[in-house]
């Protein structure tokens, strides 16, 4: 079963850690851009992906810091999540459209 979604050079996918859908380019004329196995079932997606954002008057910081590798997600230290330091399976995708 898909764990990623992969049209026009974006694949995609939705965070089990932060929540977020996270959107990659993989055209190397883009940039930033990152380098996808093409595997869907069991996606390799490299360097690591760094998502974070600040909001609210105090300007807090929520960041989501991960390398996916063979359908897995190793969630790294720096993550503000509950699962930072973990790793798990990228959750499969169950149905169409939902974000």
């Amino acid at each position: 079963m898909a764990r990623v979604e992969f049209s026009d050079d974006i694949v995609t996918f939705k965070c089990p850690g932060c929540g977020w859908t996270h959107r990659l380019n993989t055209d190397p004329e883009i940039r930033p851009c990152w380098s996808f196995n093409g595997n869907l079932d069991n996606p390799t997606i490299t360097p690591s992906i760094n998502a974070w954002r600040e909001y609210g008057g105090n300007r807090e910081t929520q960041r989501c810091h991960s390398f996916a590798t063979n359908g897995r997600i190793q969630f790294l230290g720096d993550c503000t999540h509950s699962l930072k330091g973990q790793t798990v399976d990228l959750p499969e995708i169950t149905g169409g459209g939902d974000e």
